[in-house]
């Protein structure tokens, strides 16, 4: 036995079973779909050596056609599948790392949200605990900061001390 023929032949078995694993998990990544084409083009190139090389079978004889037209045609055709296997990998390659970056975008956006309390406005760290505002951003590299009031809070706080000296500072909460 030809011990071309016979690689060729040992070739199939992985690319079938990688065939197959890709096929299971084609609903679960859209960038495998050029993936499987691209080892189904390998797949029919592969065919296509072993229907050329074999030492004993031709299957010219079955469509009673010379043997070196069958060959030649058999051979165009598995280099058009080598050619067409090698763009639908990258295709499929271009499209994972695509879908990486996509997804790597999503979770960094995630990660740098920032919970804040919209009452009090403190700010939760990963093990539960709620800090100051203030020290998140003199942590991160923020200007120092100053506090002051703006006008909405200044006509609030001046009904506040209004209230506190017509009711002699009995009712100190500040909403009623």
């Amino acid at each position: 036995m030809n011990i071309v023929f016979l690689l060729d032949v040992i070739i199939l078995f992985p690319l079938i079973w990688s065939f197959y694993l890709l096929w299971r998990e084609r609903k679960n990544f859209q960038s495998l779909r050029p993936i499987i084409m691209g080892v189904f083009f390998l797949f029919v190139a592969r065919i296509s050596e072993v229907l050329t090389e074999h030492p004993t079978f031709h299957v010219s004889n079955f469509f009673n056609v010379e043997r070196q037209s069958f060959d030649l045609i058999m051979m165009i055709i598995g280099n058009f599948a080598d050619v067409f296997a090698v763009l639908f990998l990258i295709m499929g390659f271009i499209q994972t790392i695509r879908s990486y970056r996509v997804q790597e975008k999503k979770i960094h956006n995630l990660e740098s949200l920032l919970p804040l309390c919209s009452q009090c406005k403190q700010y939760r760290i990963g093990d539960g605990t709620w800090h100051p505002i203030e020290q998140y951003l003199e942590e991160t590299g923020a200007p120092p900061i100053t506090h002051g009031l703006c006008p909405a809070c200044t006509s609030q706080m001046r009904e506040v001390v209004k209230r506190l000296k017509r009711d002699g500072g009995q009712n100190i909460t500040t909403g009623e």
